[in-house]
């Protein structure tokens, strides 16, 4: 939202009436690029920073990280944004365990409509079904109990 009005009031009503900025005018162009890019980090998490190149490969499944394609036996994989953004994030960081906290807060940031943490083992029940041999039994997607998950390659 952009406007003149900049009394506290103004401001708290213009967020709680469902902008995701409040920005006052006069502004510079530094702070609007800022707040674009914050919104940007907020909607996309690490996808909004600088791409990154390359692939990577585990077993039968191929991550095009410039194309934002995945492929298992050749096939094109159908993921959902969320599912691939996880994907990547799991695969860029092998071994890393993430806590569930920290994936909600890289997938969505703490402004998304997150219910539960929960959400975060959804998605990831539905990737190790799209890119496991055997989901009940992941072997790259794996749980780390009590903690959250990591890519073992």
């Amino acid at each position: 939202m952009v406007t003149a009005r900049d009394e506290e009031a103004d401001r708290v009503r213009g967020l709680e009436l469902g902008a995701d900025d409040y920005i006052v005018k006069p502004f510079s162009l530094r702070e609007l690029i800022a707040r674009v890019r914050a919104a940007l980090r907020r909607t996309y998490g690490d996808l909004a920073a600088a791409p990154e190149t390359g692939k990577i490969l585990f077993n039968d499944v191929e991550i095009d990280l410039e194309l934002l394609q995945v492929h298992r036996r050749g096939q094109p994989v159908a993921l959902t944004p969320t599912e691939y953004r996880l994907l990547r994030l799991l695969v860029t960081a092998p071994e890393k365990v993430f806590r569930r906290e920290q994936l909600i807060e890289t997938l969505w940031g703490y402004e998304g409509d997150i219910v539960s943490s929960r959400m975060i083992d959804v998605h990831m029940r539905h990737l190790r079904e799209k890119l496991e041999k055997d989901p009940a039994n992941p072997r790259w997607l794996v749980t780390v109990r009590g903690f959250g998950y990591k890519f073992q390659p």
